[in-house]
């Protein structure tokens, strides 16, 4: 242990012995009425708030303090053994007690959670001071000094030490919390005016509650209840700290009374009165603090709520965010995609040299037609052509020259041709054209007709002008052939214009 923390447990344990003897002084100097009745016990409540706020490696400490004050309270009215045996009966109260609500609220202990003040409620006040009451109460019997009964012996320890926890302890440990977090009790100019008032006009009623022979008091079953709103009103606007100060003036202002021999209440026994006052002050205690822990836990709770609904809403608001953004690469993925299958379905149908339908295309849509004009019964005619000696170009001139007459002729032949006939490369230097709504004789008109604009073509590459021709082959759609049968009587009519001599139509 370091010097500096022996020189702290040294001042704590000083100033809990100072406390605690205060607190045996008090009890039996000012809390005693004339009959001698106990009102309450306050050292247990010092040593109960020092046993909830300390380190357990404290206790010990504590405990020394705290047998040393008894001893030096005790010692002048009772034996030394009675006083040992109080001393040990007190520790063996607070001792418990605090163990038993640390352990059950989680080892840090303070009184803004409604489940820590139950259970300092049934571990303090109700359980621990229950048994003490009972061992307390067989010393008084074995000093020889008691004139009552045990069970009034331990209905007298038991009310005296309960209330004393039930009382002071929240006091205590709320007063030491906030000194020792370095944030003590703070409020406005107002708020200051504010209990100011309620602390005047809980001395005020009190005055007037606990005396019985003013002509213009109330009847006690009713004046103390005048009190009740303003516990209530502390806990409202002042929260644990307070309440428990509050219920303190308004039981120092009732035992103040008692003490007096002032009992505020008529036609009982003076130790009546005074079980009936100590059940009034647990009551105001127990309502006034408990309403406190209970606003801040909601207070809290709300804290916590409004917190995590902020943190909902970020990440709702980051998780939007996230899927805008993923929605946005998906529409643009999406549009690569489309913009890749266009591309993909126009390379697998085009003729990458003329930008005309290849083939497979051409099939697909000259089959289409075919069956469309079978239903109409119309008639269409098939033209196939190829350039004639188009293989002389390639190796004369090369094969770009040869790549660039295949080119020049595609503007030709579209100019001659109507928007819904089809036409495209078969491959190398052939071609065919299908001609919806067209006998064989306006086929032949047509392909007449591309070959003059062929022949009147002139390709220029570089320093070297090509002319081509080409030759025709027409069939005429019987209205039930399919397309490849078409083809095959285009391309017979083609190869007998080769044979006769090429540029030349045929059909």
């Amino acid at each position: 242990m370091t010097d500096k923390r022996i020189r702290q447990t040294l001042v704590r344990m000083t100033l809990i012995g100072l406390a605690y003897y205060a607190g045996a002084w008090i009890g039996v100097h000012q809390t005693i009425t004339p009959e001698g009745i106990a009102v309450l016990w306050p050292p247990n409540a010092v040593l109960l708030a020092a046993f909830l706020v300390l380190p357990f490696r404290q206790w010990p400490a504590v405990a020394v303090a705290a047998l040393c004050a008894e001893l030096a309270a005790d010692l002048p009215s009772f034996p030394l053994p009675a006083a040992l045996a109080f001393g040990l009966i007190n520790l063996l109260e607070t001792s418990v007690a605090a163990w038993l609500i640390r352990h059950f609220t989680g080892g840090e202990f303070s009184f803004r959670h409604l489940r820590n003040g139950a259970c300092f409620l049934l571990f303090g006040p109700l359980l621990s001071s229950t048994v003490a009451a009972l061992l307390g109460a067989g010393v008084y019997l074995a000093l020889g000094r008691a004139d009552s009964s045990y069970l009034m012996l331990w209905r007298l320890w038991w009310f005296g030490d309960a209330l004393g926890l039930l009382l002071l302890t929240p006091l205590f440990v709320t007063l030491w919390q906030r000194l020792a977090s370095r944030h003590p009790l703070r409020f406005s100019l107002a708020g200051g005016a504010e209990l100011l008032l309620l602390w005047v006009a809980t001395v005020l009623i009190g005055m007037l509650a606990f005396v019985q022979d003013t002509p213009t008091q109330l009847s006690f079953h009713f004046s103390p209840i005048l009190l009740v709103p303003l516990g209530i009103w502390s806990a409202l606007r002042f929260g644990v700290a307070g309440a428990t100060l509050t219920v303190s003036l308004i039981a120092s202002l009732a035992v103040g009374h008692l003490t007096r021999g002032i009992y505020p209440y008529p036609g009982i026994e003076p130790q009546d009165a005074v079980w009936v006052t100590q059940e009034y002050l647990a009551i105001v205690a127990v309502l006034s603090v408990g309403l406190a822990i209970l606003l801040h836990e909601i207070a809290q709770q709300r804290l916590t709520l409004i917190r995590q609904d902020n943190e909902l809403k970020a990440q709702n608001s980051l998780l939007e965010a996230r899927i805008a953004e993923r929605t946005a690469d998906l529409e643009h993925a999406n549009q690569a995609l489309q913009q890749a299958n266009t591309q993909l379905e126009k390379v697998a149908t085009t003729d990458f040299l003329t930008g005309f339908p290849n083939r497979r295309h051409f099939e697909t849509q000259a089959q289409r037609e075919l069956n469309r004009l079978a239903l109409d019964q119309s008639k269409a005619a098939l033209i196939m052509f190829d350039l004639d000696h188009f293989k002389s170009i390639n190796d004369i001139h090369g094969h770009e020259a040869g790549d660039a007459v295949l080119r020049e002729l595609v503007a030709p032949v579209q100019a001659a041709l109507r928007p819904s006939d089809l036409f495209a490369r078969l491959g190398g230097e052939e071609f065919v054209i299908l001609l919806s709504h067209a006998n064989r004789q306006q086929a032949r008109h047509v392909a007449e007709r591309i070959r003059d604009a062929l022949g009147a073509l002139e390709i220029v590459q570089g320093t070297t002008r090509i002319h081509v021709s080409a030759s025709f082959g027409v069939a005429q759609w019987d209205g039930s052939a399919d397309l490849h049968r078409l083809i095959q009587q285009a391309d017979m009519a083609l190869y007998r214009a080769k044979g006769s001599g090429r540029n030349c139509v045929m059909t």
